[in-house]
């Protein structure tokens, strides 16, 4: 549905772990991360050119001037500088959520104190 290629995907599917492994909620998330994702799989593409080729160019005249590439990997990374706090991917933001969600902010389990009652006593436990 979103197009993303192998690398992409995996890199989505990592997000997605991650995020369910902090208790952060990301249901309904999926087009701001394949924007990350994409974004990020671009800004990797832009960083290795830039290693590869250089970031300046020198012309004619003599004057230094940023190349292509590293204006694409500077503006990706400001991108990414953006969206990631969006999706709770940096330190602050997830700490932020934390702090403003808590304990309090968690539904109640409508059935924890019936399912603790009938499990609390060995002996009358269930035959089922």
């Amino acid at each position: 549905m979103l197009g993303l290629s192998d690398e992409e995907q995996q890199l989505y599917d990592h997000i997605c772990e991650t995020l369910r492994q902090a208790g952060i909620e990301h249901l309904t998330a999926s087009l701001p991360i394949a924007i990350i994702v994409r974004t990020f799989a671009d800004w990797l593409k832009a960083a290795a050119e830039c290693d590869e080729k250089g970031r300046t160019q020198i012309s004619k005249t003599g004057w230094a001037t940023p190349t292509p590439w590293a204006d694409d990997e500077k503006r990706l990374k400001m991108e990414l500088g953006q969206w990631l706090p969006k999706a709770c991917l940096t330190i602050p933001s997830l700490a932020r959520v934390r702090k403003d969600t808590g304990e309090q902010a968690k539904q109640d389990d409508l059935f924890a104190d019936l399912v603790n009652h009938g499990t609390s006593s060995p002996a009358h436990a269930s035959r089922h």
